[in-house]
Formats: C-alpha cells, structure tokens, sequence
C-alpha cells in the first residue's frame, strides 16, 4: 500500500490525478480470511440483528486451505470489533458471475436476500430467501423470477405502495430484457410488464434523480441491437418509466453507477464507470443540472475502470460530503488495476487520497466494520496480491477531528477569492498550522506557517486554480484558490 504525505501528481494514461492525504487505508492486520470472489458481489449488512455489520459474499477463488471453489456464497458474522466468523452451512445457493441484494420484503424488521448468477456448473439461477431475524435463511419456493443470463437487479419502492419491489435487466434466449415484479406487501412478487423500459443487459441504479419523490431508473449496457448505450428512465410514480431524450450520458458497459449530491445542491450527480463505445477504460463524472440533464465534468481526474469493475459514493473522512470510490481495471488489463478513493474538496473538485489493492473482475463492499465511526472497505476479485483470487479488508485510519478540538473549518476563513495573488488567511483557536500551496500538477509553489489570527500573503503566480493545504499535528484541510491577474 501506498501512502502520500503530501499533494502530489501522477501521471497514468496522460490523465494528471491530484494526490490529497485525509482519506487513508491499511490492509486489516490480523486480515481475516474471505473467500475469493472474482465474478462475485459482496454487502455488508446486519444479517443477524446484533447490530454490526456483517458480510455476505460470492463469487470463485480461494478457500482457507490453498484450494479453490468454481462458486461460492459465504455468510461472515462479525464480533462487532471487526472479527469475522464463516457460515457455510446456510443453505444458499453457491453462485459465480453473481448479483446479490438485501431488503426487508416482509415487514418483520430484517433483512431477505435475492440472489442471480451461475453456479459452478454453469446454470443460472435466481432465487429469494427469507430471514428469521437470526441471520438464517430459507428459500422460498415457486417464486416468480426468470434466471436471467447476467441478471443485474435493484430492490426500490417503484410503485409508492411501501414496499420494496424489483427491476431487474438481463439476457434472455439471446434478448436483453428489463422487468419488474411488484411486492404485494408481503414478500409475494408478481411479474409486471408493463414498464415501459427498452431491453438493456447491464448494471442499473434506481434513484430519486428528478427530485419528484420516486424512483427513476439509469441503466448502462448492451441493447438487443446491440447498441453500448446509457439510459434515463423517470417514474410516474406508479412505477411505469418514461425515456428521457438526450439526458446527457455516454453509452457504457461492464461497468458500474454511483448516485449521490456531491456538491450539496440537494439532487443526485452520478459517476459511471465501464467501457465506452470504442472499448476504452472510463469513469466519468456527472453533474445533475435539475432538469433530467446530466453535465459531464471532462476534468474530474478520476482514472477510467472496468472490466467489471465498480464505483461507490461514500463520506469516508467524516466532513460531511461524499468522496468516491472506484475499483477496477486500467487499459489494458492485467496488471493494471486499481482501487482508488478520490476526496471531496468541494465544489466537484477531487483529488485522489487513498490508493491499494486493485482487483480485475472485482467487487467490493463499504461499512464501518469494527464501530471506529469510519467506513472501511473490502475488495475482491483477481488481484496481484497473494492470494491472487482473493478478498481483502482494509481499515480506515484517517485522522478523525477529536471533539474537543477546534475544526479548521470554522475557525478558518481565506479572502479575497479570487483575488489577484493577494490573499488574508484568518484562522482562530490554532497557531504554527503549516500551509502548502500546490499547482494543478501537483507542485509545490508555496509554504510557510501560520500564526494565530491574520495572515498576508502575496503570491507570484500565475492566473489559475490552485490548492492550499493547511495543516496542524491532528488535522489537515484543502481549499481551493483561484488567481485572476
């Protein structure tokens, strides 16, 4: 793993990535042993109604005892510290090339599982079970879901009734398919067809991206024309969608959708990884405009990912806004890969804060695992790690504002700005703060220290944007300075 203790630039595939240090990972040390789970999909969830977070996990790889399995599901009950103990006895089925999802179908307060894939014989299958409350499952039989090839679904309350219904998208006798099956209440799913959806063979995401109280759909991949495409549908409220003309987004396949306000604007912006038209590694970043039109940010330095790689959008250093995460391959492939976490400096400004263990045909899952009030986050996939197939924990030890310590932000402020190169940095309650500008390249052009109250400063530069960091012993922060000469 690497570490960066100061804003730095790299260069990969001619896209220049700011490094920031806030955000840090550590390989979980003692790391507990995960089954591999290249194909496969992970969530942490409170299966057992203990209240912490355990993990359940598909996929193929390694076992504990050097060998290998073609497809598994595990379920891992955690201590509540982070220590997490198999459960291979629970009656689901092993699957690979594999969706698995989480939600309350039946109004008892705990959580059921759906799950779509192959098995290690190759035969695809979906199949509901049920929870107890104790983390047991049963399988409920005659339910009415296809096995869908490389079926990829969303649970949501598609209809405004309560409950949570499914939309699901994949192949069929060599069509691509999307339908949805209504929940009645109590965990009885009907298939509708009535929806209104173009058939698309690819990851989707059902959010509130209008701001109209229900949930709207995006689904990137292939369509029965084989058309690369991503699209927007909007809910009537009733669950039946609309296609939106030209929301904006660039067709995508074998990749993943992230949802969430990265700007405090109070609607969803998006990024979407996969392959593009032409077969190359992106992750792109959109800005929802409040109109059912989507504004790609082309200057986001977020390094492109597929191969079935994935994104989420998380607050992993607790400032109250939303970094994101990406795991995946590079052009290129093997053994290009990557997992990266991009801070949030506001503004839709990020820069890249945490880099590890990458994984191909990977997937990954967020939680606080062991009640530091930190997301953490474990990956899976092949890796050039040892085990290669394997699945990894990594801790989040990013330093965490004490509260009885006095944050940056409010007691700092910066004006002008912009201003011509003259700027006044005011801080309170903290001396001897360190402060380094950087350029867009990630060079130092700046240094000094601050000192209680008002500080001048005249600088020479250019006309631009840059980033200030300013720093105590417990904290750090970045801004942005904008130079109009």
């Amino acid at each position: 793993m690497k570490k960066y203790n100061l804003l730095a630039a790299l260069i990969l595939g001619g896209s220049s990535l700011l490094f920031a240090q806030n955000i840090q990972m550590e390989l979980a040390d003692p790391q507990p042993f995960l089954q591999g789970s290249d194909t496969g999909d992970m969530e942490f969830a409170d299966l057992d109604g203990d209240g912490d977070m355990d993990l359940i996990a598909t996929g193929s790889g390694n076992m504990s005892d050097g060998t290998t399995h073609g497809a598994l599901t595990t379920i891992y009950l955690n201590d509540g510290a982070g220590n997490f103990t198999a459960v291979n006895d629970h009656g689901i089925e092993n699957i690979r090339v594999s969706k698995i999802g989480l939600a309350n179908i039946d109004t008892d307060d705990d959580l059921d599982l759906l799950i779509s894939g192959f098995t290690g014989g190759g035969i695809a299958l979906t199949k509901l079970y049920t929870n107890d409350g104790d983390g047991n499952f049963t399988e409920v039989t005659g339910s009415p879901f296809e096995s869908l090839e490389n079926g990829y679904f969303n649970f949501g309350d598609i209809d405004g009734d309560d409950d949570q219904d499914i939309v699901f998208s994949g192949g069929h006798s060599g069509i691509e398919d999307v339908v949805k099956y209504i929940n009645d209440g109590n965990g009885n799913f009907s298939l509708d067809t009535t929806m209104g959806v173009t058939g698309v063979g690819g990851v989707l995401d059902l959010s509130d991206y209008d701001d109209d109280d229900d949930l709207d759909l995006i689904i990137c991949g292939k369509d029965s024309s084989d058309n690369t495409v991503t699209r927007l549908y909007t809910n009537d409220g009733n669950g039946d969608f609309s296609l939106v003309v030209d929301a904006g987004f660039n067709g995508v396949e074998f990749g993943d959708i992230a949802p969430g306000d990265t700007d405090g604007d109070e609607d969803l912006d998006i990024v979407i990884s996969g392959s593009s038209v032409t077969g190359d590694f992106i992750t792109e970043f959109y800005r929802n405009n409040g109109d059912n039109t989507f504004t790609q940010l082309t200057d986001a330095p977020i390094l492109g990912l597929a191969a079935d790689g994935e994104t989420s959008m998380h607050d992993f250093d607790n400032d109250g806004d939303l970094d994101i995460f990406v795991i995946g391959s590079a052009n290129g492939g093997l053994p290009n890969i990557f997992s990266h976490i991009y801070e949030n400096l506001g503004g839709n400004n990020f820069a890249l804060s945490s880099e590890f263990t990458g994984a191909y045909l990977s997937t990954h899952a967020v939680a606080d695992v062991d009640g530091d009030d930190l997301l953490d986050i474990v990956i899976g996939g092949t890796t050039t790690s040892s085990p290669v197939r394997g699945s990894f924990l990594f801790k989040n030890v990013s330093a965490v504002l004490n509260v009885t310590e006095v944050d940056f932000n409010e007691v700092l402020s910066i004006y002008p700005n912009p201003s011509n190169g003259q700027f006044n940095i005011e801080i309170g309650a903290v001396s001897n703060a360190e402060l380094k500008i950087y350029n867009l390249l990630g060079q130092e052009v700046y240094a000094q220290v601050l000192q209680l109250g008002q500080n001048n400063l005249e600088l020479t530069l250019n006309s631009g944007v840059y980033l200030a960091t300013i720093k105590s012993s417990t904290q750090q922060i970045t801004k942005k300075l904008v130079i109009r000469n």
